[in-house]
């Protein structure tokens, strides 16, 4: 009977810490931090990473604090919470609990709070992969949706974070393959964007600058002088690049059709291209499948 009359007393128990967080998230979220002091550190905890989580308060500069162009800090008013409560190791608790934050913001689709938490959670191999999903989101292909005022501010952040990690490869640790991955869809993110800007010329620029498709076979003779791990990183990367090549190669048509039909590359130069662009796609054939009117277009190419 004690026992009965115990499971019924804990079923009707208070949830308090539910109680101050519903209480506390009508205020500011400076004013929420003031109320979480109230809860134990497992409580707290809760509360702070479902706070990160609502209502875009993950891209909150002024909670989170500043992160400079060199993907350095300035602390905000969530750390500078944590410094006043003394309890030591508040550096920590703010860097663990970006961390935590920053994986549940991934697993929501929260792409912006996710960035932010997870480079501040000094998990930046983590935000390599965060900036690599952003890239392959079928979103940049719709003209409607890319120009959206979310897809504008989620595209600001991808160029912001990769630059900025372009900037600390070393200091940050990167992994050289999930560097070399990111650097490959950034590029062609900036080549598609380029082409439907109507930009061929500064398209063909970076698709020549990247190396987007690997036309000369240098990529073939680098990878066969690396060693071991070298060499797989390498073919990591191209693996994982492959399922770019179509829409790649069906813009880089277009750039080789709009070049011939204005007289802007010479013609010698034009052929050298095609011919490299048809020697790589029968090397490919396997793995790589053309829509009609590219195939149609590399057709009449080869006329030129």
């Amino acid at each position: 009977a004690g026992g009965d009359m115990e499971g019924e007393a804990g079923a009707g128990a208070l949830d308090v810490a539910g109680l101050l967080c519903d209480y506390a998230s009508q205020f500011k979220c400076g004013h929420q931090l003031q109320y979480f002091k109230l809860l134990d550190l497992g409580d707290r905890a809760r509360a702070l990473q479902q706070l990160l989580l609502d209502g875009g308060v993950g891209t909150n500069e002024e909670l989170l604090g500043h992160i400079d162009g060199n993907g350095r800090h300035r602390s905000g008013l969530l750390e500078q919470a944590l410094q006043a409560d003394g309890a030591g190791g508040e550096q920590a608790e703010f860097v663990d609990l970006c961390a935590r934050a920053g994986r549940a913001a991934l697993e929501g689709g929260q792409y912006r709070e996710a960035l932010r938490l997870l480079h501040l959670g000094r998990c930046h191999n983590e935000v390599l992969q965060v900036l690599c999903r952003c890239l392959r989101l079928p979103i940049w292909r719709d003209p409607a949706a890319a120009s959206a005022e979310a897809a504008n501010q989620l595209g600001q952040d991808v160029q912001r974070f990769f630059t900025i990690y372009e900037r600390n490869l070393d200091r940050y640790a990167l992994a050289s393959a999930a560097w070399g991955v990111a650097r490959g869809l950034f590029a062609a993110r900036m080549f598609h964007a380029l082409c439907e800007r109507g930009q061929p010329e500064a398209a063909l620029d970076v698709f020549d600058r990247e190396r987007l498709l690997p036309l000369d076979g240098a990529a073939e003779q680098a990878r066969s002088r690396q060693d071991g791990p070298a060499a797989a990183a390498a073919a990591e990367v191209e693996g994982e690049l492959a399922g770019e090549y179509p829409r790649i190669v069906a813009n880089y048509v277009q750039i080789l059709r709009h070049a011939a039909s204005q007289g802007a590359v010479a013609s010698a130069a034009l052929q050298s291209r095609v011919r490299q662009l048809q020697t790589f796609l029968a090397v490919h054939a396997h793995r790589l499948v053309l829509d009609q009117e590219t195939t149609a277009s590399l057709a009449s190419l080869t006329l030129c």
